[in-house]
């Protein structure tokens, strides 16, 4: 639909005085409806005459029934005084309207046409070339005038490739292996060849459903690699030599040796993970969750345990921080608990007083070895 609307017999007599600052006029009754209702960006053209000759064109941008919303002074006119009945409302030809429209002077334009990003359809051009349905068809697109050299050229045969200088044009879902008929193998046999990534883009390698990927990306500084969709980077088969220049490995998070071997570290300001564990009648610590053991021991323990020492053969630590509670709890040591001298800790007996044991083993926990030190403030 056009922006500018029209209607025929659209007249009416003005029913309500205005002045020059009121921006909705009302027609009489009933006839509002022979006039356009125009909604945004639509808008028609009225003309108001009153019975001595004074003329303003308004332009109309809705209608509510006999009320219009008007811009006042158009098409070189004022804003005026119009009084009801005797002021004629009218839909009349006026210049601003002309103007709006397209002129041709035989088969000429007179002007340039701005098509504004609205589209050319089923236009034919010279010979065979034409443009339908968004389609180019029957021409070759060149950089300059009869420059054949890196034209691009659509076939009119169904299923030929198309070409770029003659060459064909590589698409997306081509086996680009296949196509270089290198059994298998790409090889960048050169000191200069190489895949470069500017700042900011980034090189993705994606599953087949395109929802799993990893991705390197260059921020100026760094090389970043990210896994999305990736629950695990698995690398098999060969040793990890990370070579002279790599001073530091950062870590946003946990590293898991699930057992693994740690050789010849040098260890640089490091602590061992801390757990809360409140006293109950049976209490059980796992050593997995942290080796220095913070013990609120508000009731006595009878039955004490640790879970999940180190296997055997290995050697496994724990420290236990004992806080008295009212005062007067005791813990019950377990047989395979073993002391020097063969003497059990006698704890602190006071509110809130302060013990610490030393507990070791390396029979996977079938034995553990202890050390007290009591009465800490």
């Amino acid at each position: 639909m056009a922006n500018i609307l029209f209607a025929n017999n659209a007249s009416s007599l003005l029913a309500a005085t205005i002045v020059p600052a009121d921006l909705t006029i009302q027609v009489k009754p009933g006839f509002g409806a022979l006039f356009p209702s125009p909604s945004s960006p639509q808008i028609c053209y009225i003309t108001l005459e009153d019975n001595t000759g004074a003329i303003e064109i308004m332009k109309c941008t809705s209608r509510s029934v006999d009320l219009l919303t008007v811009v006042r002074g158009q098409d070189g006119t004022v804003a005026l005084d119009f009084i009801l009945d005797v002021t004629r409302v009218e839909l009349r030809v006026q210049a601003v309207v002309l103007e709006e429209f397209l002129q041709a002077n035989g088969d000429a334009m007179t002007g340039d046409l701005d098509f504004a990003t609205n589209e050319i359809q089923n236009a034919y051009l010279t010979g065979t070339t034409r443009i339908t349905g968004g389609q180019t068809i029957g021409t070759a697109i060149r950089g300059t005038l009869d420059q054949s050299n890196n034209e691009l050229v659509v076939p009119a045969a169904s299923g030929v490739r198309a070409t770029a200088g003659g060459v064909p044009i590589v698409v997306n879902t081509d086996d680009l292996i296949a196509l270089l008929d290198t059994a298998g193998v790409i090889e960048f046999d050169s000191a200069t060849v190489g895949i470069r990534i500017p700042a900011g883009a980034y090189l993705r390698i994606q599953d087949s459903d395109n929802d799993a990927w990893l991705q390197g990306q260059h921020d100026g500084t760094d090389f970043n690699l990210s896994f999305i969709g990736t629950g695990l980077l698995k690398i098999t088969g060969v040793d990890i030599d990370l070579g002279a220049g790599v001073d530091l490995i950062f870590l946003d998070g946990s590293l898991s040796l699930a057992d693994g071997q740690l050789d010849q570290p040098l260890l640089n300001d490091f602590a061992v993970q801390r757990q809360a564990v409140s006293a109950a009648a049976s209490t059980t610590v796992d050593y997995e969750l942290g080796q220095y053991v913070e013990l609120a021991l508000g009731v006595n323990i009878d039955v004490f345990a640790i879970d999940n020492p180190p296997i055997t053969a290995r050697y496994g630590a724990v420290r236990l921080r004992v806080t008295q509670g009212s005062g007067g709890q005791t813990i019950n040591w377990p047989a395979a608990y073993k002391w020097g001298g063969a003497v059990e800790p006698v704890l602190s007996t006071g509110t809130g007083e302060v013990d610490f044991i030393d507990l070791w083993t390396s029979d996977a926990g079938a034995t553990w070895y202890g050390t007290s030190g009591e009465g800490f403030a």
